[in-house]
């Protein structure tokens, strides 16, 4: 059983909930704040991955696992013609402004390129296409 004077309490308690708004505006930010560092942290693993892959391009780690430029000849003229841009650094952006096609499809370009070449980065690429450079 309750004691006597809890309705009392509560009766002042719903008198003054004006902050419970508040409350639910402060717990709405704090889960866009948890989900915002969730996908920052995702971000940050990935760029960390990319990093090691490009310093073990630049020590040659990954060398034998480089197609040979023959290997090139699987991909399609638009393909290559993809490759070529994102190997000497345009974004998905401008190489679809460059081609006249969508992002979208850009994207769905270096994924297949990736994919034939057996490739796992844009970086790899560059060191197949731009061997001399750097």
């Amino acid at each position: 059983m309750l004691p006597e004077g809890s309705a009392l309490r509560d009766a002042e308690l719903d008198g003054n909930a004006w902050w419970l708004p508040s409350l639910d505006s402060l717990e709405a930010s704090l889960g866009r704040l948890h989900h915002n560092l969730a996908q920052l942290d995702r971000d940050l693993r990935q760029a960390r991955a990319d990093y090691r892959r490009l310093v073990e391009l630049k020590r040659g780690r990954v060398g034998n696992r480089l197609p040979k430029l023959n290997a090139l000849e699987v991909l399609t003229q638009q393909e290559r013609r993809v490759a070529t841009l994102a190997a000497y650094g345009h974004s998905n952006l401008e190489m679809a402004a460059e081609l006249h096609v969508s992002v979208h499809t850009v994207k769905s370009q270096m994924s297949s390129i990736l994919r034939k070449l057996d490739l796992r980065s844009r970086w790899e690429l560059e060191g197949l296409l731009r061997p001399g450079d750097g």
